[in-house]
């Protein structure tokens, strides 16, 4: 099984980013978000795909595992992260300068 294992640079395009960036989890029971913003790595294999977040020292971080059916899936999913780190990005038009 390949495996593509992908550390974060959903949050790279400005110097300054979002401090807070809510992303839904897809297929949860209960509506579940995580903050992009601390998102560490995005593992992507065939089944599965394993975000972790909000790590800090001594495995005090969360991992989400979520199923998918193949490859692309997971590639799509990242996309929809990638796509909402960008606007979350974006300057508010309330706080323009």
């Amino acid at each position: 099984m390949k495996r593509l294992l992908m550390i974060t640079a959903l949050l790279s395009n400005g110097v300054f980013a979002a401090p807070f960036c809510p992303w839904p989890v897809p297929g949860s029971e209960t509506k579940r978000f995580i903050n992009l913003t601390v998102v560490q790595t995005i593992e992507i294999t065939d089944e599965e795909l394993r975000i972790a977040f909000g790590g800090g020292n001594l495995g005090s971080g969360h991992e989400i595992k979520l199923s998918i059916k193949n490859r692309a899936d997971g590639l799509k999913t990242l996309q929809e992260m990638s796509d909402t780190a960008r606007r979350c990005d974006q300057p508010s038009p309330h706080n323009k300068t």
